[in-house]
């Protein structure tokens, strides 16, 4: 049966296994689980590291001759095996299932796969290795687990999130794991081991370009045009990357577009809300736009968005990445005006 990432720390505490696969759809968590078993590995004397890549063309008699190969300094070594897509493809599946018939008793193979789907899970090969090892399954975090796996990271740092902190952060980053992380290590980094109040984390979100972002959206649907045009022109000294600007509109005016299409159609706005899983603190700038914006309203921003996307690309002749912001203010302008201001 695959373990939990929440089961591999106890497991680790016993006799390490000759093969281990680690495989789920959020790479930050299959990340840390393949640093825990290679922590673990060096602990029990496996010293030297055999780093292999599964790429088009990959030989996989590599795999067999990295088992067979020896260094002059240590007997014991970790073979980790990294599939992105994880599908090894039929020799690939081959190789392994030889493998685990056969495990070198001074190899660990440690396989990550930050890419997982139903088909994955039922290849032959990971039946074959769940029994000849350790499966270690990764699951995405879902939004409602995601203020729990905050505070838990938090206290494991020494932080000690005061009432309504990890809501707030959970808010702000939800379904991005390693920015949630990397916020949190930084807080530890500006505050130490220490209590963390709703006043530092709204502190470092307006310092945090990251938010800025958040910001910006929030303000525009908000009908807050001047604010969303001072946080542009912030952006762009800032040189942050438009792409990941893109990103975060694309999510919102999807999410905008699907409620229009529910309260189009007689549904409530609450229960529209329910069936998108659109947290309660995330709905009043959307329903401040949805009072402001028509479907006719929200196909021209989808249509202004796709312009933004091929800007942020260099993908239009004859313009730049200053384009992309000039139409960025031209984009938050129409999005922040009210209805009966707004040129059709």
């Amino acid at each position: 049966m695959p373990l939990r990432p929440a089961q591999l720390a106890t497991h680790l505490q016993g006799q390490l296994a000759p093969v281990y696969l680690v495989a789920g759809a959020e790479e930050l968590l299959v990340q840390e689980a393949a640093d825990a078993i290679r922590a673990k590995a060096r602990e029990a004397g496996f010293l030297e590291r055999n780093l292999l890549t599964v790429e088009r063309g990959f030989d996989w008699d590599s795999l067999a001759m990295a088992g067979i190969s020896r260094s002059l300094f240590t007997e014991k070594k970790v073979i980790e095996l990294r599939i992105p897509t994880g599908k090894p493809g039929r020799a690939g599946a081959k190789a392994l299932n030889q493998w685990c018939d056969n495990p070198d008793s001074d190899s660990l193979l440690l396989i990550s796969c930050p890419q997982w789907d139903a088909s994955s899970r039922k290849a032959k090969w990971v039946q074959n290795l769940d029994k000849a090892g350790v499966y270690v399954e990764i699951w995405p975090v879902k939004p409602s687990e995601l203020p729990g796996w905050l505070r838990q990271r938090m206290q494991s740092l020494g932080l000690q999130p005061e009432n309504g902190v990890v809501e707030l952060l959970a808010d702000r980053l939800e379904g991005n794991l390693l920015a949630a992380a990397q916020e949190v290590h930084k807080l530890w980094l500006l505050k130490g081991a220490t209590a963390i109040s709703l006043e530092d984390v709204r502190a470092w979100v307006t310092d945090s370009a990251r938010f800025d972002v958040f910001r910006l959206i929030e303000c525009g649907m908000l009908g807050q045009g001047g604010q969303a045009c001072r946080i542009i022109t912030s952006l762009q000294s800032a040189n942050y990357p438009a792409n990941l600007v893109v990103g975060a509109l694309v999510r919102e005016i999807n999410m905008l577009a699907g409620l229009r299409r529910q309260t189009d159609t007689g549904q409530s706005l609450d229960s529209a809300f329910s069936s998108m899983r659109i947290w309660r603190s995330r709905q009043p700038p959307l329903q401040a736009a949805l009072r402001r914006l028509d479907s006719q309203a929200i196909d021209k921003l989808i249509l202004q968005l796709q312009l933004l996307d091929r800007l942020s690309k260099g993908q239009v002749p004859g313009y730049g990445l200053v384009d992309f912001w000039i139409e960025l203010d031209q984009f938050f302008v129409y999005l922040s005006q009210p209805s009966n201001q707004r040129v059709a």
